[in-house]
């Protein structure tokens, strides 16, 4: 007798990244979601119009940018989302349930890592605007 299994819903995710940066391009190839999500990957750099079109009001160049079902999420809120999205096995998914990226701390972490960017992109002789 053979069992049937109703297929697993997968909610699409779009990452809105800047792949020049090597934190951000680092941070995306590492990126695993739980099986129930299914992750896009785009170069912001090469996406603009479409940012602009879904995400009318974020500008790429305050952060990284999620897009969820209707739901456009940035920087500390886009960490936020990726936490009860990201699959918890992996050493990424860990770091995310360590920060949670909900609190005063995570947020002060990720302007960091936000100032750091354009550091290493000026070093990288790379514009930081997108």
């Amino acid at each position: 007798m053979k069992i049937l299994r109703k297929p697993k819903l997968e909610t699409k995710t779009t990452l809105y990244y800047d792949k020049q940066c090597p934190f951000c391009s680092k941070y995306a190839s590492f990126l695993k979601l739980k099986e129930n999500f299914e992750i896009t990957l785009k170069d912001a750099r090469q996406n603009l119009d479409e940012i602009s079109l879904i995400c009318e009001n974020l500008n790429i160049n305050d952060g990284f940018i999620v897009v969820y079902k209707n739901d456009c999420f940035q920087g500390a809120k886009a960490l936020a989302f990726l936490n009860s999205a990201v699959d918890k096995t992996t050493l990424l998914g860990k770091l995310h349930f360590f920060f949670r990226y909900d609190n005063l701390f995570s947020n002060l972490l990720y302007k960091l890592f936000f100032i750091l960017r354009k550091i290493i992109l000026f070093i990288l002789g790379k514009n930081s605007k997108i």
